[in-house]
């Protein structure tokens, strides 16, 4: 009779174990999301301000937008695609133009703030990522 009771006992204790930490998995990509929506949302409200402070190049003065003004938006789009699900974007390729881009010469700040920023979005988005490829 005890080793029934054993038994089961184990039979619990693996099926505690199994839900809790698949709840543990859950809740700790359900973290995930909400910070990486989050570190989004903030990171494009730093393009915005390196896209705002943009001035036009020389070859583009003639042109309603600078080459950084240009890639900024297309960043910041980028940005939002990602956040939005569609994961098939790689922004650091557009993140990679936007600092080569010209007329950002009194932008120096944001662009940092920016640069920083990205930074430490990049790793979010990869563990978001990884969340979204385990649910499958």
């Amino acid at each position: 009779m005890s080793k029934i009771i054993l038994k089961e006992f184990c039979f619990l204790i693996f099926l505690l174990f199994f839900y809790s930490s698949a709840w543990g998995m859950k809740s700790s990509c359900e973290a995930k999301k909400i910070k990486f929506h989050s570190y989004a949302d903030q990171l494009i409200q730093e393009i915005e301000e390196v896209e705002l402070c943009a001035r036009p190049a020389p070859k583009f003065r003639d042109k309603v937008f600078s080459n950084l003004k240009y890639r900024s938006n297309r960043l910041k789009t980028c940005v939002q695609m990602v956040k939005q699900g569609n994961l098939g974007f790689d922004c650091s390729r557009e993140f990679r133009k936007t600092i080569k881009a010209d007329g950002g010469e009194n932008c120096v700040k944001q662009f940092d703030v920016m640069k920083d920023s990205f930074k430490i979005f990049e790793p979010l988005f990869s563990g978001y990522q990884n969340c979204l490829k385990n649910k499958d």
